[in-house]
């Protein structure tokens, strides 16, 4: 298992070496990302609202939401196949960003869940996302450079979340540990 997949605690990794470095954002999803200001990182260098897979950009979901409702993306719900007993749910999502000057792009785009695809119990709620996720990318130009973390199998994206929680507790630990050093010096 490579170091990258270590820091996502990703058990599908099958890479024997380490990747050489990182692969870049594409200039242009990366120029599209400051203009969304979704290019922030944190204490250690890391993007807040992405994080790189194996050279393949992904986003949080909740930084998708927020950027299609700061920029105004209208969007509607249709069912297209549901099987509940099954747990199979298509949805399509019609998205639309009004540009001004009645220029308005329209997107549609399909959500898909079922077990074949996700372990997830709210098979609904997952394709609604995935269709949601899929048009406000498309909408503000990152498809293709960047992906949703709904696009990705279910325990890389709990052992990323997991990772990321990890690393935050090391934190709120060592800042603890200094202080009751500093308290037991007293």
């Amino acid at each position: 298992m490579c170091t990258e997949c270590l820091k996502h605690k990703l058990i599908t990794c099958t890479q024997k070496e380490e990747p050489k470095m990182g692969k870049p954002i594409d200039s242009r999803a990366l120029a599209i990302l400051k203009k969304l200001n979704l290019d922030q990182k944190d204490e250690q260098g890391q993007y807040k609202a992405l994080w790189d897979c194996h050279g393949t950009w992904v986003m949080y979901h909740r930084f998708i939401e927020q950027a299609g409702a700061e920029n105004g993306i209208r969007y509607k719900y249709e069912e297209v196949e549901t099987n509940s007993a099954d747990g199979i749910v298509v949805i399509k999502c019609t998205a639309v960003l009004d540009k001004g000057n009645e220029r308005k792009i329209q997107v549609v785009s399909y959500g898909e869940s079922s077990p074949k695809n996700t372990k997830n119990s709210y098979p609904y709620a997952m394709a609604e996302k995935r269709a949601y996720d899929r048009c406000v990318l498309k909408l503000l130009g990152l498809h293709g450079f960047v992906y949703s973390e709904d696009e990705l199998p279910d325990e890389v994206k709990a052992k990323g979340r997991a990772s990321k929680l990890d690393s935050n507790i090391k934190i709120v630990n060592v800042n603890k540990m200094k202080k009751e050093r500093s308290d037991n010096d007293k």
